[in-house]
């Protein structure tokens, strides 16, 4: 009995193993190029939620402008898997190859699928931090989203960028004119933006959340406040965002509006002399406008308010 109870269970893996690689070759990822403006497209995903079985892991957006000599992809997604989806989507569009990536920051969200453009060997941007945390730390984001999805996004290999950019660089990609922006570590630590001068395209990685409550647990909320402040300076009139729809300079200002008023919600607690605890209820009723327009909010607010507190505690003593 217990040798054939033995052997059914270890059937019972094998059965779970295969079923799970074959779940994860056949996901299909409903991803759609979106044109924002001449040879520049947009890849948005429709969830808001974390990588999981149910999305496949893909969470995060994607962008990429066509060029005169080749294309050149901001941000790959969460896996090898969905960074083939990436390709394909993109050679519906071109049949010109990917010769340059952007990793904006290093969330594995935004660069595991680095490894489905090997072949083509693009060149890879990212700014030296962001270089430097994906070499030290790029397969804990492989288990942690391989754990999170049940296993579809697989044991994505880790390819680290091999081009840093560590201020503001303009290029000329294929005959476009291009410049790469940092954020100051305003979402995380080495965070990169492309803005697009002459169609007046920002893609902006997590820097932009335009329809869920943006974490900021990894980020510096005054320098946040201050670069969308200078992002709305150039006056954009599309925005990628890292997560969320596509929006424009509305969408900054209401970022800019939520953020400044967590800052000052949380400065008003301090001064009241609350502990980060003690005034939860009261940051999130000072953001009660902000709800609707960033779902999330209180969960973001209670695994992320004692980051902020810690900051606006610190600038109280400068």
């Amino acid at each position: 009995m217990i040798s054939r109870m033995k052997s059914a269970f270890i059937f019972l893996l094998i059965l779970t193993s295969f079923a799970g690689s074959v779940a994860w070759a056949e996901f299909r990822y409903p991803m759609q190029a979106q044109k924002v403006a001449e040879n520049v497209y947009a890849i948005i995903t429709p969830t808001r939620d974390f990588p999981s079985p149910d999305n496949g892991g893909w969470n995060s957006n994607s962008a990429f402008v066509v060029t005169r000599d080749g294309v050149l992809l901001f941000d790959t997604g969460s896996s090898t898997a969905i960074g083939r989806a990436l390709r394909q989507t993109i050679a519906s569009v071109t049949d010109k190859p990917v010769r340059w990536i952007i990793n904006s920051h290093e969330h594995g969200d935004h660069w595991l699928g680095n490894a489905a453009f090997s072949d083509v060997r693009p060149a890879i941007y990212a700014s030296q931090a962001v270089a430097e945390l994906i070499r030290h730390g790029g397969s804990r984001w492989v288990g942690m989203f391989n754990e999170m999805t049940a296993g579809l996004t697989g044991d994505s290999a880790v390819v680290t960028p091999d081009q840093t950019i560590d201020a503001a660089t303009d290029l000329d990609l294929g005959g476009m004119r291009m410049q790469m922006m940092l954020s100051g570590g305003s979402h995380s630590p080495g965070d990169l933006m492309l803005w697009l001068p002459d169609s007046r395209v920002l893609i902006a990685g997590d820097v932009v959340y335009s329809d869920r409550m943006p974490s900021t647990g990894a980020g510096k909320l005054k320098q946040w406040i201050e670069t969308l402040e200078d992002l709305l300076a150039l006056g954009p009139e599309v925005v990628v965002p890292g997560h969320g729809v596509i929006t424009n300079a509305a969408g900054l200002e209401r970022l800019h509006g939520l953020l400044t008023a967590l800052w000052q919600a949380v400065e008003d607690g301090i001064d009241a002399g609350r502990s980060d605890y003690e005034m939860y209820p009261d940051v999130v009723e000072a953001l009660a406008e902000y709800k609707s327009d960033f779902p999330g909010l209180e969960e973001k607010l209670r695994r992320d308010l004692s980051h902020v507190f810690l900051q606006v505690e610190a600038a109280a003593f400068q």
